[in-house]
């Protein structure tokens, strides 16, 4: 049997490490729209020159979630699959993937006498962005890679690992979040003023949640810890993703080892998407106590 994993473009991870499984891995792009141009989120594009043009641009810009029919595309090339998205209530992703699952099963089905026993395919609604969609993607990985797993195995694997999984992001800039309605006006609008950054993290329903603001970052580093603390973590896999940041996110990196010195921790730059949200220098913090 093949396995896949397929990600949206929210997750920043764009290959896993190689296996001895022959599992595939795959991402979606979502588009971000910017004065009346479409940047497709994949690996052609030029994020660096694409935050460029979005910090330049007067008018208000937006992103769309990949259709369903680009969602099918995967799903129709392998017998197993796992698809994870941006949280259900920032993206219209995980409702097209939705869509899709349904298209591809009734497909098979067609074609297999209304047997369906040798197609499956389980969406993950990852509540968040970034850095957890990467956490995810790599456990599951490793997991499928290690076990040899039946699906409904892998099924379980991955969702107990997404509820005993975070994200933070910490930014300094909320334009865009506040313009798209991700995030209150005035928390935006007040931060922007102050010249802090702020830390948030998902709520249980996968929205955007404020944990408080910090000025400088080692005072946001300890923020940071603090949260990760209390949501149980005590050494693991840990993703971290920076717009154009790397000195802040490598010195976070030594903060996290110097607490949990025994800590996997992996730093990645922001794709479009999480660019366009985490903004300039902005860090997304994705792990798991599992």
């Amino acid at each position: 049997m093949s396995w896949a994993i397929v990600a949206d473009s929210s997750c920043n991870l764009r290959s896993i490490e190689a296996s001895d499984h022959s599992t595939e891995y795959s991402t979606v792009p979502l588009v971000i729209h910017v004065g009346g141009v479409d940047y497709v989120d994949d690996e052609n594009l030029d994020v660096h020159e694409l935050n460029r043009i979005i910090a330049e641009e007067p008018k208000a810009s937006s992103s769309s979630c990949p259709s369903a029919g680009v969602w099918a595309e995967q799903f129709r090339k392998f017998d197993n699959v796992i698809a994870i998205t941006i949280s259900a209530n920032l993206s219209g992703s995980y409702e097209a993937a939705s869509m899709a699952r349904n298209i591809v099963l009734d497909e098979y089905a067609r074609d297999h006498e209304g047997v369906i026993s040798g197609k499956n395919i389980h969406l993950v609604d990852s509540r968040a962005a970034g850095g957890k969609l990467e956490v995810l993607v790599t456990a599951l990985s490793r997991y499928l890679n290690d076990s040899d797993p039946t699906f409904e195995q892998a099924v379980a694997f991955i969702d107990n690992i997404e509820e005993k999984s975070q994200v933070l992001f910490s930014l300094s800039s909320y334009e865009n979040l506040t313009k798209n309605g991700r995030m209150p006006r005035l928390a935006g609008t007040l931060a922007s003023r102050l010249n802090i950054r702020v830390l948030g993290t998902a709520s249980h329903e996968g929205t955007i949640k404020i944990v408080g603001p910090a000025r400088g970052e080692k005072k946001m580093a300890k923020k940071i810890i603090a949260a990760m603390e209390g949501d149980g973590f005590s050494g693991g896999l840990v993703f971290i993703d920076h717009v154009e940041n790397e000195p802040a996110a490598l010195q976070l990196k030594q903060t996290i080892l110097e607490r949990w010195p025994k800590s996997e921790i992996h730093i990645l730059p922001c794709g479009a998407l999480c660019s366009y949200y985490a903004e300039n220098q902005g860090l997304i913090i994705g792990y798991t106590w599992a």
